[in-house]
């Protein structure tokens, strides 16, 4: 069964990339990329499978190892290996065996470029000057006279420089060949092996002039690199050499930066060129991040193989001798690589396509004939409700059509959320490939969005003319390449346009900002990679000059006007629109500071927006950067827009109330904080908002911190089950209610109706107590009986027996008192009407429906999963493990439930929900009466402080404020958990922990979330009020089964003594004494030690005229006449 696609898919993708073909042919290697989600690292291994097919088989180890590359004969392949540091060379056998080390350089090495005859390799690598290693170079001053001195992705060079490299396979020996000014770099090998190509800047104002040409060095002299004769292109880039006549084949253009990259043959020592399928009117891609193409390769003399981008996708053309070419790889299809074997008769390719991520395939160059090698995207995306584009072309208002993509589901009607995605470049281009960087897209579509993606003037694949038609006037030359397209879609009624939002990066991030800037339809907006002023990024980009000059055809200080109608600053002040700045923290590309510009100005005007700095994070960080920080990104998009733009307007044109997006990180955050502070060993903290995820689904966090068991240390996991303890009364009243619902259970009826065999303490009541007295917790039968009963499937039916000798604390229904002992006898009722024992009906009624996998009664069970133990205060005040794991089966129904937060945050959902849950399709566990009933006050409470104000059918109900909740909490030995839930807003929070000052932890950590998520505060918290204790009414010794307590004064100061006379407390010391503090005429406060919380003891008369302490929810009536001379201690 197929489901929607999530951002966390990203985790679970792996691609083939840089393939290499061994020269016989029969063996392809290539990098398997994936990811590594616990060390949050990409990782790149090299892999090789036969060409013939078969299994692929894993040749090193990683987890940076890349740039495979045979030598001529086929006994090895070097890769580069940067685990550990710089990326350095390595050499593996290839006839079996480990990989050994070539290269030990200070700054790390290049790719292997072979020599003809294999003996060397050639390859460029940093120097630094004066030969500084990286921690020196790291701290000294950067001193330039220079433009090129920072790069996106390493920073600041400070004077380093590529240089051109050999080393000598059979020694090791590496000598460096080259010490230009400039960078040196692509090394070809001369025919005979005697030089090496390579090509760096030319002219002593290269910074400025932007040009490089092709060079020279002999490889038995170093240091004599000279400049091959200047053609007439400025840049020009060389790549191979001719096979047979040894010309030299080059790449670039006439004017650096403006145009299509073209390809061309040379005479090493002539001027003239020879321009390959010059009229094409295609753009040359020979392949990098965010480019997809592969090296220009010759199969033959005079044949070659070029990748051109066309319509968005890029496609291999075949270019032979006579001038003839044709495609091998086109259509709705992106190389991305590509290797040839010598023999010119197959090629290993990467190929993507609106079905593939990109997948290696065997090319058969004389029909064209693709065979996949690797299927790894096959498994994942046959999981997927994936949405394949589909292709729209819209026509801009001068005529120029602008072609494009279209996400949307294909069951999708009537006018729907719109996002605008601007690819960068600009000379870039969005196709219908399957898209795994950009999952945002799938997320959304999924959702019932319209993601619409579009190819603008200025984009690349549809000739020369186009691809120029913006430069020198960014955004004002395009920006109706973009409208329009949303015009025509609203027209249709395929879009709403009040609910429209664009996101982009890099050049998308600028249009998106300058979007914003001049016209208002946007209900949100998502920039990344931002240049916010064209003014600033000309001279803080690593690439400014360009940027100004090339791209907006000026300087700023000398086209101010031009410069002004290009910046989206210049009309900062138009800007409504709520936005969301995503910025990598080292780009030096888009500079931070044009993110930060953008949105402190918003946030001084009092715009909504946030920005985001992925630190450490480059340009392009969401190609290649940290998985989490990628996630992040694409989660971040989905969030906001569907914040912003997600939920319709009131008929009054008014935008719906904004719920803030759960921020996971910062509750992992704060969860690790409060743990520390209230000294709990461990917690998991689960947030769910019901139908708050884009596609209708819940939104869900969970967050964990500290250790499950402080003598293990062993860590908690979102995953980690705990004991939810009185929680578990909740399910328990679910089974009660669907029997009900079912006509086998009466909530009025006597329970000796189903139990004829009841016993209590007073006969009256085991005569008259029903079910609903049960679930209401007003029976009167003493609450706190804990007798173990065995472990047995009889221990309910012993546990019952047991119940004739309780106490009956109240008359029946007069008051409310805690009952665990009720649940016991609820779960008794369950067994009888059902013929199961309670767990099972547990697991067949709700458990599995809900699909709840970790959820359990019994330790056993809990035992498969990483299990908490609870933690207890010794009386020495110190948090220690429990000497108990947890109570005993006949307490079953009132709180034997373990099970993970996620798990628990779905049974609470389905409550909201009306009864369904959310696996298999929605399974109906409850009716939409039974689940209201429950939630309905069926009690007022005695102490008005105490926890809740009323009771439902098993549910708690407070009253927080204005607002209106339900849930529960649980206590075990050492453990306790916490539930609540606002149905207004479907909001449902759940902590459990495993020990410390959990009320306290409880308090803090729940009103940060309301008040965050809800805006709605925690009732005050209970403090005295200075008044005296009046002990007139209320001095006197009061009892149940598992406590007495005395109330009086000691010493002169009023007190209430607690004697625990159940075994559960037998560990600890079972008498403690607490000073009352005045609250009002009937409420006192405690608090017990280590703790800031303080809990309210009320006294009270009921109808009948018995006295009765209500504290932590239980009735306990006087026994004994108060004393004339009140208490202990006098």
């Amino acid at each position: 069964m197929s489901r929607s696609p999530r951002i966390d898919d990203l985790f679970d993708v792996v691609r083939p990339q840089e393939p290499a073909l061994s020269p016989d042919g029969r063996v392809a290697a290539y990098v398997r990329a994936s990811v590594d989600r616990e060390q949050d690292r990409p990782v790149s291994e090299v892999w090789s499978v036969a060409t013939a097919g078969g299994e692929p088989t894993r040749l090193t180890s990683g987890p940076a190892d890349s740039a495979p590359s045979w030598s001529p004969d086929g006994s090895r392949l070097a890769f580069v290996r940067a685990a550990d540091g710089p990326g350095q060379l390595w050499l593996l056998p290839t006839a079996g065996g480990e990989p050994s080390r070539l290269t030990s350089l200070t700054w790390g090495a290049g790719a292997a470029v072979w020599s003809p005859d294999g003996t060397q390799i050639a390859f460029s690598a940093p120097v630094a000057p004066a030969g500084r290693t990286p921690a020196e170079h790291a701290s000294a001053p950067i001193a330039t006279a220079d433009l090129n001195y920072q790069a996106d992705g390493a920073g600041f060079l400070g004077g380093l420089r590529q240089q051109i490299h050999v080393v000598d396979v059979a020694s090791g020996t590496v000598r460096q060949l080259t010490w230009c000014a400039g960078h040196a770099a692509e090394p070809v090998w001369s025919r005979d092996g005697s030089q090496v190509y390579f090509t760096t800047t030319v002219g002593d104002d290269a910074d400025l002039t932007m040009s490089m040409g092709p060079h020279v060095v002999d490889v038995a002299s170093p240091g004599s690199a000279r400049a091959l004769p200047a053609s007439a292109m400025e840049l020009e880039v060389s790549v191979a050499v001719h096979p047979s006549t040894g010309e030299l084949l080059c790449i670039g253009n006439a004017d650096p930066g403006i145009g299509h990259t073209r390809a061309w043959l040379r005479g090493v020592d002539s001027t003239d060129i020879t321009e390959l399928a010059a009229d094409l009117d295609r753009n040359v891609m020979t392949g990098a991040p965010g480019y997809p193409g592969a090296p220009l390769t010759y199969v033959a003399d005079d044949t070659l193989l070029m990748c051109i981008r066309d319509r968005g996708y890029v496609n291999l053309l075949r270019l032979d001798a006579d001038g003839s070419r044709r495609t091998l790889v086109g259509g709705a299809q992106t190389v991305s690589g590509l290797s040839v074997s010598s023999d010119g008769r197959q090629a290993v390719v990467v190929v993507s396509s609106p079905e593939s991520f990109g997948e290696l395939a065997r090319l058969d160059l004389a029909d064209g004939t693709l065979t996949a090698l690797t299927a790894y995207g096959t498994g994942l995306l046959s999981e997927l409700d994936w949405t394949v584009p589909r292709e729209r072309t819209f026509t801009a208002p001068d005529g120029r059509p602008v072609h494009g993509w279209i996400l949307r589901g294909e069951d999708v009607d009537g006018a729907t959320p719109l996002l605008l995605d601007i690819h960068g470049g600009p000379h870039n281009a969005w196709s219908g490939a399957a898209d795994a960087e950009h999952l945002y897209h799938q997320v959304l579509a999924a959702a019932g969005w319209t993601v619409l993606l579009l190819n603008p003037r200025g984009s690349d694949g549809y000739g020369e003319d186009f691809m120029t038609a913006a430069l020198g006037h960014w955004g004002t030359a395009d920006a109706d390449d973009f409208l329009t397209p949303i015009d025509d879609l609203v027209a249709q009624g395929l879009v709403d346009p009040a609910r429209l939002a664009v996101t982009g990066y890099s050049y998308g991030g600028y249009m998106t900002c300058y979007l914003t800037s001049r016209d208002g339809r946007f209900a949100a907006a998502v920039p990344g990679g931002v240049v916010a002023d064209s003014h600033s990024v000309a001279t803080t980009s690593d690439m400014g000059l360009l940027l100004a000059v090339k791209e907006m055809g000026g300087l700023p200080w000398t086209d101010r006007e031009r410069f002004d109608e290009m910046s989206p600053m210049h009309l900062i002040d138009q800007v409504q629109t709520p936005t969301l700045v995503l910025q990598g923290a080292a780009d030096v590309r888009c500079p931070v500071s044009e993110a930060q510009r953008w949105f402190t100005a918003l946030r001084t005007r009092g715009v909504p927006s946030e920005l985001v700095l992925y630190p450490g994070a480059s340009h392009l960080f969401i190609l290649n950067g940290r998985p989490s920080h990628r996630a992040d990104w694409n989660r971040r998009i989905v969030d906001w827009v569907h914040r912003y733009a997600g939920s319709p307007a009131s008929p009054d044109g008014a935008r719906p109330r904004v719920r803030p997006v759960v921020d996971a990180a910062h509750w992992q955050h704060r969860l690790t904080e409060l743990i520390a502070r209230h000294e709990v060993p461990g917690a998991t903290l689960g947030i769910l908002r019901l139908g708050a995820a884009p596609g209708g689904g819940d939104e869900v966090v969970a967050a964990a911190a500290g250790v499950l068991n402080q003598r293990t240390g062993a860590p908690v996991s979102a995953d980690s089950v705990f004991q939810i303890g009185s929680i578990t009364k909740v399910w328990t009243a679910t089974l009660a209610m669907q029997l009900v619902e079912q006509g086998a259970l009466d909530l009025d009826a006597p329970v000796r109706d189903v139990l004829p065999e009841l016993r209590l303490g007073d006969e009256s009541v085991a005569a008259r107590v029903t079910v609903r007295h049960l679930l209401t917790h007003t029976s009167g039968i003493d609450g706190d009986i804990f007798t173990d009963t065995g472990r047995g499937d009889d221990v309910l039916a012993k546990y019952v027996e047991v119940l004739a000798d309780a106490r009956q604390l109240h008359p029946l229904g007069e008051t409310f008192s805690y009952c665990n002992s009720g649940f016991g006898l609820l779960g008794r009722v369950i067994e009888k009407v059902t013929g199961q024992v309670w767990d099972t009906v547990l697991r067949e009624r709700i458990i599995t429906p809900l699909g709840l996998t970790r959820t359990g009664t019994l330790p056993e069970e809990a035992l498969l999963w990483d299990a908490a133990l609870g933690h207890e205060r010794g009386d020495d005040g110190v948090l220690r493990p429990a000497s108990q794991w947890g109570i005993p089966r006949s307490s079953g129904p009132a709180g034997l439930i373990t099970a993970p937060v996620r798990d628990l945050l779905e049974f609470a959902a389905m409550h909201l929900r009306g009864g369904v849950g959310s696996a298999g399709g929605g399974a109906r566990v409850l009716g939409e009466a039974a689940v209201a009933a429950m939630q309905r006050e069926q009690v007022r409470l005695p102490g008005a402080f105490d926890l809740g104000d009323s009771w439902g059918l098993g549910w708690i109900r407070f009253g927080w404020g204005d607002d209106r909740l339900i849930g529960h909490d649980g206590n075990t030995i050492g453990q306790s958990a916490f539930l609540r839930i606002l149905p207004r807003d479907g909001l449902i929070v759940a902590l459990l922990t495993n020990g410390g000052n959990t009320p306290d932890l409880f308090r803090s950590l729940y009103g940060e979330v309301f008040a965050a998520l809800a805006d709605v505060t925690l009732p005050p918290v209970l403090a005295p009020t200075g008044v005296s204790v009046d002990l007139t009414d209320a001095a006197g010794t009061y009892e149940r089964d598992a406590e007495r307590i005395v109330i009086g004064t000691v010493d002169g100061i009023p007190t209430l003594t607690s004697t625990a006379l159940h075994p559960l407390t037998a560990d600890s010391d079972p008498t403690q004494a607490y000073e009352l503090h005045g609250f009002d005429e009937r409420t006192a406060l405690v608090r017990p030690p280590a703790m800031d919380t303080w809990s309210a003891v009320t006294f009270y008369r009921t109808a009948s005229g018995t006295r009765y302490v209500h504290n932590h929810l239980r009735a306990t009536p006087e026994v004994a006449p108060r004393p004339s001379d009140a208490a202990p201690g006098q």
